[in-house]
């Protein structure tokens, strides 16, 4: 009877190998999010950016206020699809946030929780951009012009309707979410 187990000289350090490539992997990963997160956050300064210079050129003297609303609708267009694609990614990161993982470490969470700070914000450019050009527009508009509604054509999706208040109007989901 042998002394020593019976073993390949190349076990253990191929089952090494593989923690280390699985361990490299993650950290690639790791590196990926965090490189993305970054690129997202320059982005969104750059958007921000972007849209103060709409702002700017709004708020001088010689605009009219039927052109200011057009851009504001414009602006919250640009903020409905952003909220098209966002919004789910939202409530998928604040679902697995919400839901108690031991595998999911302290990084990871924050991670998650500072992606869903960059989407939001992403979000609140663009609405709060529509409100400011509506408010110049109102205060440029003539006292003695009426604006008249449209009507609707076809179905209303009320789902995709409450959705787009909710993500408009923060306090009616931090009113729901109690």
């Amino acid at each position: 009877m042998p002394d020593e187990l019976s073993t390949s000289p190349y076990e253990f350090p191929l089952a090494a190998l593989i923690d280390a490539s699985e361990w490299d992997e993650a950290a690639v990963k790791w590196v990926k999010l965090h490189s993305t997160q970054e690129r997202a956050r320059e982005a969104l300064v750059a958007r921000g950016k972007e849209l103060e210079s709409i702002y700017e050129r709004a708020i001088v003297p010689d605009s009219e206020w039927q052109e200011i609303t057009k851009v504001a609708e414009m602006v919250g267009e640009w903020g409905r699809l952003a909220a098209e694609k966002l919004c789910p990614q939202i409530d998928s990161l604040q679902q697995k946030l919400a839901t108690p993982d031991p595998r999911m470490s302290r990084e990871i969470r924050q991670a998650r929780r500072n992606s869903i700070k960059i989407a939001e914000a992403w979000l609140t450019l663009h609405r709060d951009l529509r409100e400011k050009l509506l408010k110049l527009a109102a205060q440029r508009r003539p006292a003695n012009v009426v604006l008249r509604a449209h009507p609707i054509e076809g179905e209303i999706d009320y789902t995709e309707l409450s959705r787009e208040h909710i993500t408009r109007y923060p306090k009616i989901r931090a009113a729901l979410a109690e």
